[in-house]
C-alpha cells in the first residue's frame, strides 16, 4: 500500500474544557471532544490556556486535522491553529 499524508482545515465553535497531561481539550457544539497536543504559538501568546481563566469559555476554533498512513494504520493528529474568544 502506498504511504499518504493529508491535511484538512476545520472551523468550528466549541467550549474550552481543560489542559491536562499536555493536551488542550475542547468540547465542540455537537458534543464531540477534540484534544490538541500541537498548538500554534500565536494562540499561546493570546490565551493562557494552562490557567483556569478560559475554562468554560466559548471559542471559534480553527484546527488542522493531520492524517498519516503508516504501515496501513492511519495516524490522526489535531493542531490548534487559531482561536477567537466569542
Amino acid at each position: 500500500m502506498k504511504y499518504y499524508n493529508s491535511d484538512h482545515t476545520v472551523s468550528v465553535e466549541g467550549i474550552f474544557r481543560n489542559y491536562e497531561n499536555g493536551y488542550y481539550k475542547f468540547e465542540l457544539l455537537n458534543g464531540d471532544f477534540v484534544d490538541f497536543e500541537q498548538i500554534n504559538n500565536k494562540v499561546l501568546h493570546l490565551y493562557d490556556l494552562k490557567s483556569k481563566e478560559f475554562v468554560g469559555k466559548k471559542f471559534s476554533i480553527e484546527y488542522i486535522e493531520i492524517i498519516d498512513d503508516l504501515d496501513d494504520d492511519d495516524f490522526v493528529a489535531f493542531k490548534l491553529n487559531n482561536l477567537t474568544l466569542l
